[in-house]
């Protein structure tokens, strides 16, 4: 498993906290056009105001993303799984595990756990609003939040492999079949279904309108396509260690150890390296 990449700002429940450098590019991005929003609903605001609230919302919303990916976490330290690290990158949060889960209900309990986390904070959130209706700013930055934490909840749902609706789905037909990698394939097959269609439905967004319509439909299929290439490689990988699974060193050593003439120099030996492969001869 690949090692943690980016900047580590520090350790929750035992779990270390990376920032990736893409991370840096969307909070700036996220911070304008919350921003923006925000100057659009309150012209009375002055810049510095605008730039403040928009960061301090950009912040909230990524210890959002950060607290959906510390659900999943807990669950998976409850079931003995040892977490290695949290990223926080360009389309959210990624945790990481040392290993899968060995039984669907695990599994479907670890995924389930960040949309309902998710879920929870649209509630809290959203609660905010009603407790300090007479506050502009406090309305301005909670009704942003909890609006994104549920469309963050809900779009973790759908069932697109490596999604969390994908994980919990692959859950699903696990539990029901007893097989761990025909539960893969299916979600994966699910989850390039769905990356397609959000790369086409981007598309149509991004050359059918003007204005933001069109910066939203990019910014669908950009991670529509993000989504492809995960549900391919998840896959990938579980063909690799079905493959792989019971093989020995033994099994994939060759045995035979060529012999070649004494009398060979060494720019002819390099030669036969070339064209064999082979770095063992007697």
């Amino acid at each position: 498993m690949p090692q943690a990449q980016g900047i580590r700002i520090g350790r929750i429940l035992g779990i270390p906290i990376y920032i990736d450098l893409s991370w840096i590019i969307i909070f700036g991005l996220i911070t304008y056009l919350i921003s923006n929003q925000f100057a659009q609903l309150n012209p009375q605001w002055t810049i510095t105001q605008l730039g403040i609230l928009g960061a301090a919302t950009s912040l909230l919303f990524f210890g959002s993303v950060l607290f959906h990916e510390l659900s999943h976490s807990v669950v998976a330290q409850h079931y003995k799984i040892r977490v290695l690290s949290i990223t926080l990158f360009l389309f959210g949060g990624l945790a990481r595990i040392g290993k899968e889960p060995s039984k669907a209900i695990q599994e479907f309990n670890i995924a389930i756990a960040g949309p309902l986390a998710s879920a929870f904070l649209a509630g809290v959130f959203f609660l905010s609003t009603l407790v300090f209706p007479d506050s502009k700013i406090v309305a301005a930055v909670s009704t942003y939040l909890w609006q994104t934490n549920l469309a963050l909840a809900v779009f973790n749902m759908l069932p697109g492999f490596p999604l969390d609706g994908g994980r919990i789905f692959r859950a699903i037909v696990w539990g029901t079949t007893k097989d761990f990698v025909r539960a893969t394939r299916v979600a994966g097959a699910s989850g390039k279904l769905i990356a397609y269609g959000m790369i086409v439905l981007g598309l149509w967004l991004a050359f059918g309108f003007r204005g933001s319509g069109r910066w939203e439909g990019i910014w669908l299929a950009v991670i529509g396509w993000f989504l492809l290439n995960a549900a391919q490689a998840s896959v990938a990988q579980v063909t690799i260690r079905e493959t792989l699974n019971g093989l020995r060193a033994s099994d994939v050593m060759s045995h035979e150890v060529p012999a070649i003439p004494a009398n060979l120099n060494l720019d002819e030996y390099s030669n036969e390296v070339l064209r064999t492969g082979r770095r063992v001869h007697m």
